[in-house]
């Protein structure tokens, strides 16, 4: 993964007030944190980092340049956890985790499913499962996301973990079976779709 740039400035005050107003003023609180800087609180401009994730992902490895007392020093760091605001979906807060690229490290990646399954063509009905799953590898080979192929999946059939094959130097932690994908037929479908009906009925 091409490791993103982005500027942040340490945040003299904290709080939720000091918080909104920084929201107002176009940035975005922060926090980030490892073993050789302890935990410190920044801010980010949150249309920089919108930029960012949209091109990166939200996993993305970034290199965090902080400007404290006049002088800039990078981190290579990993987004942890993006808060959102519940209605407006704007980002409200970012964690940011420093790491090492010389060290292995546990993370998620989205999974996305590519393809036309055969048995979609035939009728069936395509089902998501998991949309992610856990990797650990070093930090310059984490993917932006998984590519799972279905297109050989027909009526009746799964598409699961250990199907994967994402290459030397990335190991699957998720369990093989794991399903990420299945194609159903289309009676049961309506079979289950009758069968959550029911109950409804019975309660008039």
């Amino acid at each position: 993964m091409e490791a993103a740039q982005l500027k942040a400035e340490i945040r003299q005050n904290t709080g939720k007030g000091n918080a909104n107003k920084l929201r107002k003023e176009g940035f975005v609180p922060a926090v980030f944190y490892g073993k050789e800087i302890g935990s410190k609180g920044i801010k980010v401009k949150s249309n920089e980092l919108e930029k960012l994730i949209n091109r990166y992902g939200e996993n993305a490895l970034v290199k965090l340049v902080v400007e404290e007392d006049g002088a800039e020093q990078e981190y290579t760091t990993l987004i942890r956890e993006i808060q959102r605001h519940p209605i407006k979906d704007e980002i409200t807060h970012v964690d940011f985790n420093q790491i090492s690229m010389k060290h292995k490290l546990d993370t998620t990646v989205a999974v996305h499913l590519v393809g036309e399954a055969k048995g979609v063509k035939d009728g069936g009905i395509l089902q998501h499962g998991a949309r992610e799953i856990d990797i650990r590898c070093l930090p310059i080979n984490i993917p932006e996301h998984v590519e799972a192929d279905i297109s050989d999946l027909g009526i009746g059939d799964n598409l699961t973990v250990a199907d994967l094959d994402l290459g030397e130097g990335i190991e699957i932690l998720s369990e093989e079976d794991t399903i990420l994908a299945t194609v159903i037929a289309p009676t049961l479908e309506a079979e289950k779709a009758e069968g959550e009906e029911q109950p409804a009925a019975e309660e008039e």
